[in-house]
């Protein structure tokens, strides 16, 4: 890259949290030569800056519904970003959900970066789309209370007093998988908003990021099911339950969409039981954190991608 501005990052304060956090994450962790040539930016800030040749959307979905922008900003924005030399989406959505199509509803894009725990298949209409996969990792700064969570999962784990944490959208199987965890510990703790239009705003869905990570800190089990008809695996999940030193557990009994964390997902709530009548949660834990910590940070492998 040859300028000072080589790359502008975008995200939305105002609309989905993981997203912004994800931005906010990525920047502050680029390498120290990158960091003087990227400025990150709250979408209608950039509306009157001059872009980058090299601009990096985040959530394109979250920055176009925006609810500051209106939708002649909306038309600006889109026009800017296609002004750019190279236009790049970075999202973590899974392949063939309405979620990763609203993506593309926007600017001709020069390539994709797919963020996650492993990399996917486009669908033949993108094959032509260059596509980067971008392991999430945790940044620099991150990697300190990865390694405490690894150096006390085993003695920390079976002290925290509750047993399981159930949180996202509403949904009929999430209400069941609720239901079931009951039956085997009571004092769980599910947190499920009813299920609404799509539209933008920092909590939809979601407890806010501070709030989850206090749940996260005093639960044993972060468990969850999908709410789409993949089974892709969802990285941000397990990461935000290895970083609270909690347990990540996806439950799915269907054959996977690629290689899953391994682990991580376990085909029922009986299973689960089983599982958690061992020491193997703490050990799980203790493993995913050192695969992580032996990957580069996220800033670094976002860098190596270039």
């Amino acid at each position: 890259m040859s300028s000072p501005s080589d790359l502008d990052i975008l995200y939305s304060r105002a609309t989905d949290w993981l997203y912004g956090n994800l931005a906010t994450r990525l920047w502050s962790d680029l390498p120290d030569d990158w960091r003087p040539r990227a400025r990150l930016w709250d979408v209608p800030d950039w509306l009157a800056a001059a872009p980058a040749r090299r601009v990096l959307a985040v959530n394109w979905a979250g920055l176009a519904n925006d609810p500051r922008l209106s939708q002649q900003d909306v038309v600006v924005l889109m026009s800017k970003v296609n002004s750019a030399a190279e236009r790049i989406l970075l999202i973590a959505e899974c392949v063939g959900t309405d979620s990763f199509q609203r993506q593309f509803q926007g600017p001709e894009w020069t390539a994709l970066v797919d963020v996650g725990w492993h990399p996917q298949t486009l669908p033949a209409a993108l094959a032509s789309l260059p596509y980067r996969f971008l392991y999430h990792t945790p940044t620099r700064a991150e990697r300190a209370v990865l390694a405490q969570v690894q150096a006390t999962a085993a003695e920390q784990f079976p002290l925290r007093p509750i047993p399981w944490a159930v949180v996202g959208k509403a949904t009929a199987g999430r209400a069941a998988l609720v239901a079931e965890l009951t039956d085997w510990e009571p004092d769980g703790v599910a947190f499920l908003p009813a299920d609404e239009p799509w539209q933008g705003r920092p909590d939809r869905g979601r407890l806010s990021r501070a709030q989850l990570a206090r749940l996260l800190a005093k639960t044993r089990f972060y468990v969850w099911v999908s709410r789409h008809a993949h089974s892709h695996f969802e990285a941000f999940r397990a990461l935000e339950a290895l970083l609270s030193g909690a347990c990540p557990i996806k439950l799915d009994a269907r054959p996977a969409d690629g290689p899953e964390a391994p682990g991580c997902v376990l085909t029922d709530v009986a299973v689960l039981r089983q599982f958690a009548a061992t020491d193997a949660p703490a050990r799980l834990i203790t493993t995913l954190c050192a695969q992580l910590l032996a990957r580069p940070p996220l800033g670094a492998a976002f860098a190596a991608l270039w």
